[in-house]
């Protein structure tokens, strides 16, 4: 586990899936996220159920609980890792509207981010997000992920086609991509050790 102080993140588990279904039907959560609403069938999602389960590949998913109590709450994951270039996405929701605006969500950001960079030895998370949605907007900002660009009329939502703004941050170590170790090694052909650009 991934232990915080307020929420911690495990492992998806086979009796995770009532909560599962019952979030991913709600069409408040699940609105501007990546795959939209869409009604699921827990049948269905039960077939999808190994590859949430599944840590050993490029998405890594977990269920955000509550230290308290242990109740679960939402989910969390990191997806699309690129192992060469050492990028991936980052994706999560509070399924339980109670639980939400009690900074759950970002403590379970922080912990995976941490994971990510100091285990996976990931050196950029990237996400996703859409315009309307400026409560993501808000946390994602507050945790220091800066806007690159923007999709025009890119997602079609609630009877609309919404914007979707890019986003990133850098691991303290490659922020911004580049580290010289010494600015005349890195016009050598054969460069030293330790100096790269992205």
């Amino acid at each position: 586990m991934i232990i915080g102080n307020k929420v911690y993140l495990r492992p998806i588990v086979r009796e995770d899936l009532a909560n599962l279904n019952r979030w991913r039907n709600d069409e408040d959560t699940f609105r501007y996220l990546g795959g939209g609403f869409m009604p699921v069938s827990i049948d269905l999602q039960e077939r999808w159920l190994d590859s949430y389960i599944d840590t050993t590949g490029n998405d890594k998913r977990f269920i955000i609980c509550v230290r308290e109590n242990d109740e679960p709450i939402g989910m969390i994951g990191l997806y699309n890792i690129g192992w060469i270039h050492r990028v991936c996405e980052i994706g999560l929701f509070i399924g339980e509207k109670g639980a939400r605006g009690k900074g759950y969500a970002a403590e379970a950001c922080r912990l995976l981010e941490h994971f990510a960079f100091k285990y996976l030895n990931l050196r950029k998370i990237k996400l996703s997000v859409v315009a309307d949605n400026q409560l993501a907007l808000k946390l994602w900002k507050s945790l220091g992920y800066r806007e690159i660009g923007e999709h025009v009329a890119k997602r079609f939502i609630d009877g609309a086609y919404r914007n979707v703004i890019l986003m990133e941050k850098f691991a303290e170590n490659s922020s911004g991509g580049v580290r010289l170790s010494s600015c005349l090694s890195c016009f050598d052909p054969f460069p030293a050790e330790g100096c790269w650009a992205a």
